[in-house]
């Protein structure tokens, strides 16, 4: 379940409305910025999501929980695909110096090479 849906979810189980969980933040805050969050059109600022956290009596990590799930699936496949980056840039500039070297190699068919 998504950030959105969840805080819905409890705020409804709480018997709560739309203006009441603006009311959590005073007159900063109105009805629609709770409407955007829950239909998942933006995310509540850090401070609001701390007094969230607070009167819903959920932690961060329950807030998101979905969100970090597929964040961290996400994070697997990447390293799966790319277990080291490095390597590819590396393979590319060896790739790159050793098709100059060949190029001045065979340059008119003589040998440019110095002993190293």
């Amino acid at each position: 379940m998504l950030f959105g849906d969840r805080l819905k979810q409890r705020r409804e189980e709480k018997g709560l409305t739309q203006e009441d969980v603006a009311g959590f933040f005073g007159e900063d805050l109105s009805r629609q910025s709770v409407s955007k969050w829950e239909r998942g059109e933006s995310y509540p600022e850090a401070e609001n999501l701390w007094v969230l956290s607070v009167e819903f009596n959920m932690s961060l990590d329950e807030m998101f929980s979905e969100e970090l799930a597929y964040l961290k699936r996400k994070r697997k496949l990447d390293d799966a695909e790319f277990p080291y980056p490095g390597i590819i840039s590396g393979l590319k500039t060896l790739a790159n110096a050793l098709n100059q070297h060949t190029k001045s190699l065979t340059k008119g068919g003589e040998s440019n090479e110095k002993d190293y």
